[in-house]
């Protein structure tokens, strides 16, 4: 459904690939969705395959430009519109993550909501899409999701 979503807004040559559903591909996933692991592994099965973002060799996303995403916002990936925030249980939080340009400057949740103009309200919608998106049902206890995909 994303790819999809994608490809009709930004209809460029390739853009993805699939890829193997490794140990490492299923480890990170299953680290996102704790407790989730019998669906993760129904999701994403050892002899599977998903698709991804293609990226170039030097790892950077096949669609990022000059000037940052090439992709319209309402079109791109659930994730990248989420990163660098997260939901663990029904709190907003963050990636630690060193290459962040973001993190590297904001250390706070609500630093870092301000510097992407977001809040945790629109975080956490994201975040229940991404689930449907990604075939997980809502989360237990999760506020509903109000927007369309």
């Amino acid at each position: 459904m994303e790819k999809d979503r994608v490809r009709d807004h930004a209809p460029f040559t390739g853009g993805f690939v699939l890829a193997p559903n490794s140990a490492a591909f299923i480890d990170n996933v299953r680290r996102l969705f704790p407790g989730e692991d019998a669906l993760i592994l129904a999701l994403f099965p050892p002899a599977g395959e998903h698709y991804r973002l293609t990226v170039d060799t030097m790892g950077a996303c096949r669609f990022l430009g000059p000037e940052g995403c090439e992709i319209p916002y309402e079109a791109r990936p659930y994730y990248c519109r989420l990163y660098p925030f997260w939901v663990v249980g029904r709190e907003v939080t963050f990636f630690d993550s060193a290459t962040c340009l973001a993190r590297r400057e904001e250390r706070t949740l609500s630093r870092m909501l301000k510097c992407f103009d977001t809040n945790k309200a629109s975080v956490t919608d994201l975040y229940g899409r991404l689930r449907l998106a990604w075939g997980l049902p809502p989360a237990r206890g999760a506020h509903k999701v109000n927007k369309g995909f």
